[in-house]
């Protein structure tokens, strides 16, 4: 995504997002008019210095998605309305696939051709990833959906509509918003109120301090146990890795939620939660209501459903959960990594459905229901950072390596192995984990401290949040990385 994305920092953003409270809240307040158009103007200008000229390709799916949904609305003949429908996934998902999927495909040609010997190479266009694609394309896509499927009709004004699929705090990284969520909260001039205004700057807070204090500095210990070198057949170095870029992967992307949700609170625009203490998990299926919920609930209303869900028979229901986790893995990122964890995935949520339905464990819970929650709880956290090595391990090697290491095959343990391997700052990691591991345990109890925090009094709040802000500052590694999902 070249040097564009350096805009999306916390330096640039932290000068970018009061200037966008003042013109919203202060110089357009009680005028909606203004403040749609200031949002969209400085959506555009945040997304232009984010991604350059792929700022097109936001437009370009807004027009054709705010066009669609009007001819949709205005015909009364199914064959109409289905064709405007199809041109819009068409070009929709035409446009993710070139720019996201197409370089993928042409490897992948090429290695079978390789393999087979049946065709010349093609050369690989080097398309870089616009930042946001996979969000924003799904967003504009449920408007059309839902307006074809008459759920609510479009909205009755073309900047209202571009406002919504472009807003800034959310375009990069989500959460996914639907349009009829988005379109009451604008139908007034928005407003905020010091309760709210302090809810927003609390989010922003903790949602820096979980990424820079937590995420970047685990994130060391996980690139140098997945360096090249790193004897991965020690099944300590494996299970820490895996728990480590679990707690990163997490502790990063709902750091960007938490700091969307935040921005969006200060403007006066409330955004969907995203995560609810995922690792507290105590089933496959209770993990995806917790995990990325705006993505999950896509997939579920307008994939899995639309397929048959569980309405069909046994076989339907293996053809619509395992095509919704292979494209929902496939979403992820261009690679078969992606594919291979979604599809594990959808076993994993196959065998958790014959397994509630079979008696035997029906009358385990009914006689021992504490032990079989935790039974639950730990199994599914155990094949979901097994997994979570196939998402970051991309090498083929080396992840098969790791997962027989994980489960135990051809694996040993070496102490001093372990922590040679490891980088100087030991210590202060495996402290980090263990307060992630507490605070995440303890969050589903309160609440969430990001959210108790934010309802307490001007002083405790502010003494909170200066200690958080003081340890943001004083244990943020040197160099911090890009979030995450700034690459799907």
């Amino acid at each position: 995504m070249g040097d564009l994305m350096d805009f999306v920092t916390t330096e640039y953003y932290s000068m970018f997002l009061p200037i966008v409270v003042i013109l919203v809240l202060f110089i357009g307040r009680n005028r909606r008019d203004f403040q749609v158009l200031t949002m969209l103007a400085m959506s555009y200008i945040f997304f232009w210095l984010a991604s350059g000229w792929h700022v097109l390709l936001l437009l370009t799916s807004t027009l054709v998605d705010w066009t669609a949904g009007k001819k949709i609305h205005e015909s009364d003949e199914r064959r109409i309305r289905k064709r405007w429908l199809i041109g819009s996934l068409t070009i929709n998902l035409g446009l993710l696939a070139i720019f996201k999927y197409l370089d993928f495909l042409i490897e992948t040609w090429n290695l079978a051709s390789l393999r087979f010997d049946s065709a010349p190479e093609l050369d690989t266009f080097g398309l870089l990833l616009p930042v946001g694609i996979s969000f924003y394309t799904f967003q504009t896509m449920s408007y059309t959906i839902d307006i074809y499927r008459e759920k609510h009709g479009p909205y009755e004004r073309f900047l209202d509509f571009a406002c919504y699929a472009a807003f800034f705090p959310q375009l990069v990284a989500g959460p996914i918003v639907r349009s009829q969520h988005f379109l009451e909260q604008i139908q007034k001039p928005v407003s905020s109120n010091p309760h709210r205004f302090r809810l927003g700057l609390t989010l922003i807070i903790y949602g820096l301090a979980k990424k820079l204090i937590i995420a970047d500095n685990v994130a060391l210990h996980v690139n140098a146990i997945f360096a090249d070198g790193v004897p991965l057949d020690n099944i300590g170095l494996v299970w820490w890795g895996a728990l480590c870029f679990g707690i990163q992967i997490y502790c990063d992307f709902s750091a960007y939620t938490d700091i969307a949700l935040g921005s969006g609170h200060l403007i006066g625009i409330k955004l969907p939660e995203n995560f609810k203490s995922p690792y507290a998990a105590r089933s496959p299926q209770d993990f995806w209501r917790r995990w990325h919920i705006s993505l999950s609930t896509w997939l579920r209303d307008y994939l899995y459903i639309p397929l048959g869900g569980s309405r069909g028979g046994p076989r339907i229901l293996v053809i619509a959960l395992m095509g919704t986790m292979l494209l929902g893995g496939l979403w992820h990122g261009a690679s078969w990594n992606f594919v291979l964890w979604g599809a594990i995935h959808g076993i994993l949520l196959l065998a958790h459905r014959w397994l509630i339905r079979q008696n035997l464990v029906k009358g385990l819970f009914e006689t021992s229901p504490k032990l079989m929650l935790l039974g639950g709880w730990i199994v599914t956290q155990y094949f979901v950072f097994m997994t979570w090595l196939i998402f970051r391990v991309e090498d083929t090697t080396m992840m098969i390596r790791s997962l027989k290491s994980f489960v135990g095959i051809d694996a040993h343990w070496d102490h001093s192995e372990f922590f040679e391997s490891l980088p100087e700052i030991q210590l202060l990691t495996f402290a980090l984990v263990g307060i992630f591991i507490v605070g995440h345990g303890l969050s589903g109890k309160i609440g969430g401290f990001k959210h108790w925090l934010g309802k307490q009094n001007p002083w405790v709040w502010g003494c909170c949040c200066g200690v958080l802000m003081t340890a943001t500052f004083l244990l943020r590694p040197a160099e911090t990385v890009d979030f995450i999902y700034f690459r799907f």
